[in-house]
């Protein structure tokens, strides 16, 4: 067994009676074997609300692994613990990976009716009521004071709810990896320790480049990868000006393949401008489907999840379209394009649905 590397700290939110006796103890093991210094919520005392001492694991952490199971939307301590996760997120201080385990990742998102929503709603509820019940006292003036109470206390409560919610979605936007329902849980197991290590060594890898420039005045600006159906021209002149010019403003570096597309398909160059970005735009139009230069694209994206942040953006097109493969089906240029016993068009199939399936922007009149 490798000695635990304290620096090297992995901070696991997890529903406990779902994957206790599953996944937890063996993925737990493993990343200990591997030299990860491994964190949970285990020993911390439970109360209605996080205390610092759990703050200060989520902040000393540089992976952050979230395992989405069937119940974890039931408990207010696993919801406020993601609340936390996301915080040190945003702040550029934590990595996160989610684990989808017998879930999907639109569930989680809160996307349309599902079991996953209907459990955190039930929660709310719940925590309402609490938030009535605990006000109530005597009559008269106490009355007045139990009302003045019972609003504040629901009021915070639908902060809360706000806050979780906004962590489900955003914490699913990241690439994860999905269990399905009966596979191989070692396998599994292994793939997560995998993702973790890479991770890992991601995070060693920019804290030793920082550590060199820190004495310099010079700051990379990060690549945004923008990938669309560049032939479609209302497109092209109007969504596609306005985001661009909207990057230029804010100072952003991006790259964009409207002059490649006419030339042809260029594999060194595409991987090339796919690894260097830190975020790529996915925009699936219906147009996006009748090019082969931006669905290799999406291929290429498909591979570098684990360092991208990858945003679908659905511009006109219903999300279920793309996620269950049905453009692919509808649009027959593809097949009249390319034939329909051509090879690439199943690692098409298999990008659309890696990506679609991942938190994004629907709009049916984006401007």
């Amino acid at each position: 067994m490798e000695r635990t590397n304290p620096h090297l700290q992995v901070f696991i939110s997890f529903r406990g009676k779902d994957v206790r006796g599953n996944i937890l103890s063996s993925l737990k093991e493993k990343l200990k074997d591997e030299g990860v210094n491994v964190k949970t919520d285990e020993e911390m005392p439970r109360g209605r609300k996080i205390d610092e001492n759990l703050q200060k694991l989520i902040k000393d952490s540089k992976v952050a692994v979230v395992i989405f199971s069937e119940n974890y939307p039931e408990s207010p301590w696993c919801l406020d613990e993601l609340v936390e996760i996301e915080k040190q997120i945003e702040e550029t201080k934590l990595k996160p990976l989610p684990i989808f385990f017998k879930v999907r990742a639109t569930h989680v998102a809160l996307e349309d009716h599902n079991p996953f929503k209907d459990i955190l709603l039930r929660l709310e509820d719940n925590e309402r009521e609490n938030a009535r019940n605990g006000s109530r006292v005597g009559s008269g003036r106490m009355h007045c004071w139990s009302c003045f109470l019972s609003q504040r206390l629901l009021k915070d409560a639908d902060k809360r709810f706000v806050r979780w919610r906004g962590a489900l979605k955003s914490i699913t936007g990241y690439a994860g990896l999905k269990y399905i329902k009966d596979s191989n849980q070692a396998l599994f197991v292994n793939q997560i320790v995998e993702a973790v290590k890479e991770m890992l060594g991601k995070v060693q890898s920019s804290d030793d480049v920082h550590d060199r420039i820190r004495g310099l005045h010079i700051v990379r600006q990060q690549k945004v990868f923008i990938s669309f159906g560049g032939h479609d021209d209302y497109t092209r002149l109007g969504f596609i000006s306005h985001l661009q010019a909207g990057l230029k403003r804010s100072g952003i570096n991006f790259y964009i393949n409207i002059e490649n597309m006419t030339k042809g398909y260029d594999p060194e160059e595409l991987i090339m401008n796919v690894r260097e970005s830190r975020i790529a735009l996915v925009i699936f139009t219906e147009s996006y489907l009748s090019s082969a230069w931006c669905l290799e694209e999406l291929v290429e994206i498909n591979k570098f999840t684990m360092s991208l942040v990858v945003i679908p953006i659905f511009y006109k097109v219903e999300p279920k379209y793309v996620r269950d493969g049905r453009l692919v089906e509808i649009n027959n240029q593809l097949v009249l394009n390319w034939g329909a016993k051509d090879a690439r068009i199943d690692r098409w199939k298999q990008a659309l649905n890696s990506v679609g399936e991942m938190s994004g922007i629907v709009s049916a009149n984006l401007r």
